[in-house]
């Protein structure tokens, strides 16, 4: 498979196919829809679900990519009202926030953040238009994790699986002490931490617990996005060094029999033919500098 998220989640979400192959997800703060999305690779495979996302851009983006879902333009938090919360630049979106005091040490490294209002729903409230059971819920709202729970009643609503970051914005301090025995005294027990989320799994879905117990590994069979991309790159020039190399034995072959007929014609077809052989060559470097930079990323050593 390849993986789309931050942190290889969805690698490790993958193994609920083998449960369920079509399922149900709630996304909370899903961002871009692709890049370091947890929920696309599972929307590849038939998923459907809920994409809350407060940033007007992303969740425009979000409706467009993927119309199956449903795109939610709210913040989510303890109760209904509205909230203020703070837009990260381009170049750092996940890290658009409510905190006023994070938002201030950004604008210190020289980031700014534009403030805008939204809408606050509960967890409950999508829980009951989500249309049916929920596996998967992913929360990742820097730093406001504790006041989504707490719109939500999950000794009611019972998805199978929580994905919840588990660390300070942008840090490796633990975050989980606020909120995490609200979500054990309910039945759910911790299976993962991947360094920066914690995975729990319903008492009831032992099965479920063994498949999201280890983190991404070789045995998934797995690749990330970038790799990906870089492979098609390399294939892309490999076939065009191949027809620039086919180009340049058809205009040697001409070249000679432009011999033939005007040695002064040759030369120029001789010249034309070094020209195309060059850039073939050229070609060819590159992909192999490419391939070197495969092996690099997915740590193959060199031959």
């Amino acid at each position: 498979m390849i993986s789309y998220a931050q942190n290889q989640e969805d690698v490790v979400l993958s193994r609920l196919l083998t449960i369920v192959p079509v399922g149900r997800f709630i996304d909370v703060g899903a961002a871009h829809p692709i890049v370091h999305n947890v929920t696309y690779s599972l929307y590849l495979e038939g998923w459907r679900g809920v994409n809350v996302e407060p940033m007007a851009r992303e969740a425009a983006m979000l409706r467009a990519t993927r119309p199956d879902d449903q795109t939610m333009q709210v913040a989510v938090g303890a109760e209904p009202g509205r909230i203020t919360l703070y837009e990260a630049p381009l170049e750092n979106r996940g890290a658009t926030t409510a905190d006023l005091a994070l938002v201030e040490r950004y604008r210190r490294e020289g980031q700014t953040f534009k403030a805008f209002d939204v809408e606050v729903t509960t967890l409950d409230s999508i829980f009951r238009s989500s249309g049916g059971e929920v596996h998967l819920l992913k929360i990742d709202v820097e730093g406001a994790e504790a006041a989504v729970l707490a719109g939500a009643n999950l000794a009611v609503h019972r998805p199978w699986v929580l994905v919840i970051e588990a660390t300070g914005p942008n840090s490796t301090t633990d975050s989980s002490e606020v909120w995490e025995p609200d979500v054990l005294s309910v039945g759910y027990t911790l299976v993962l931490f991947d360094g920066l989320n914690r995975f729990y799994v319903r008492d009831d879905l032992p099965q479920v617990a063994r498949l999201l117990s280890v983190p991404a590994n070789v045995f998934d069979d797995w690749r990330s996005v970038e790799t990906a991309n870089l492979e098609a790159e390399i294939e892309r020039l490999v076939e065009a060094s191949r027809i620039a190399l086919e180009a340049s034995r058809i205009a040697l072959e001409a070249a000679s029999g432009h011999v033939r007929d005007s040695e002064e014609r040759a030369l120029g077809a001789e010249e034309y033919v070094g020209t195309v052989v060059r850039r073939a060559e050229i070609a060819e470097e590159y992909a192999l500098s490419l391939q070197t930079e495969l092996r690099r990323l997915t740590g193959v050593p060199d031959a």
